[in-house]
């Protein structure tokens, strides 16, 4: 009996390091894809949570995938051949580490493709779905609630895009073919897919409407944004509890207004050393609030539409005022709106961040009548 108690202890012990290092072997795991289409006359969009950091496709003749500069968060792909029979696939990697997989095969002519988008955001943003009809003979117009960040059509041969503010105009060739899409990204990075077909329709204007009072936005340089700088120059200061001093340099925010579509911060700069102040550029973020260690930092360039009363020389111990006018915009919590001053051949960089509380808090330029 004690020989087979003995027999018994020797097997358990000799399995010890068997079962180590099976433990200790990596495990695979396949990380699940999904089947999509693409088609010539068509572009197919992946929209994705967090900005894109690589991408890689199976057969580049076959398939075209890019980063939208723009919009960094998505991907546009399209098809390099026609009617191809064979499958490739598509993987994506974001700079949260995350991944995602593809398998791409083309359309077939028959078929239908039930997502000509991919929105992996989780409602991050809007996706709008709408349709048009377009016309060889005349010049389609399309005007959407926010300006435009990017647009682009599915067939580059057959339509012609031309964007301007919020509005987007469609010119078909005289051979286009009849059926097609677009995509188009507002400044708020929401996004509109319009499948359009070529006919002889008597509608030329399509107004995607988010019950404003006007459709067609304020253009910059035109006598409205002249009446408000006008206005502006009549403010005094109201803002004292935000500002940056630095190396003898200051920047403040003096007045944050809002009207209509517009908003205008109002920066206070002093120089109070002796020493001529030259500025490179200035440059405008949202940012976010609190980077962790080893986390990557996001940020989003937000480019004024308008600037004003700005001269690029300070002179010691003096003193300017910008007036930086932007399309209307608000952020997360966890974000700010952070401009930054780079000084000429200096080391007199300065940077100023504003929470959402005081864009939030912007006053209207006009006080509404009683």
């Amino acid at each position: 009996m004690k020989k087979y108690i003995y027999l018994l202890f020797y097997c358990f012990v000799c399995s010890l390091p068997l079962f180590a290092q099976e433990n200790g072997t990596p495990r695979q795991q396949a990380i699940s894809q999904k089947d999509i289409f693409i088609s010539f006359d068509c572009v197919k969009h992946l929209v994705f949570p967090v900005q894109v950091s690589d991408i890689a496709i199976g057969e580049q003749e076959l398939v075209m995938a890019s980063r939208v500069e723009e919009a960094p968060h998505i991907v546009r792909l399209s098809a390099q051949a026609e009617g191809f029979t064979e499958e490739t696939n598509l993987t994506v990697v974001c700079i949260d580490g995350s991944v995602y997989t593809y398998h791409i095969r083309y359309l077939p002519e028959s078929g239908t493709d039930s997502h000509p988008n991919i929105y992996e955001d989780n409602g991050k943003w809007q996706h709008h779905d709408y349709q048009a009809e377009v016309s060889d003979l005349h010049l389609a117009e399309f005007f959407f609630p926010e300006d435009i960040a990017y647009g682009t059509p599915g067939n580059e041969v057959s339509f012609t895009l031309a964007a301007y503010n919020n509005q987007l105009k469609v010119s078909t060739a005289k051979d286009a073919v009849a059926y097609s899409n677009l995509f188009v990204v507002d400044k708020a990075m929401n996004t509109y897919h319009i499948t359009i077909k070529r006919g002889n329709t008597s509608v030329f204007t399509y107004n995607f409407d988010d019950q404003r009072k006007y459709t067609a936005h304020v253009d910059v340089n035109s006598e409205e944004m002249e009446r408000c700088i006008q206005e502006l120059r009549t403010k005094k200061r109201n803002i004292y509890s935000l500002g940056v001093i630095e190396n003898k340099f200051e920047l403040s925010m003096a007045n944050l207004y809002v009207h209509e579509d517009f908003m205008f911060f109002i920066f206070d700069l002093k120089n109070k050393s002796y020493i001529d102040y030259d500025i490179e550029f200035v440059k405008c973020f949202q940012r976010d609030q609190k980077k962790s260690k080893n986390a990557i930092q996001q940020e989003t360039t937000i480019e004024p539409i308008y600037q004003k009363d700005f001269d690029t020389k300070i002179k010691g111990k003096s003193r300017n005022r910008l007036i930086l006018g932007f399309d209307k915009f608000t952020i997360p919590d966890d974000k700010v709106f952070e401009i930054e001053i780079y000084e000429r051949n200096g080391g007199r960089h300065i940077k100023l961040a504003v929470l959402n509380e005081y864009i939030l808090s912007a006053e209207p330029l006009y006080k509404p009548q009683p």
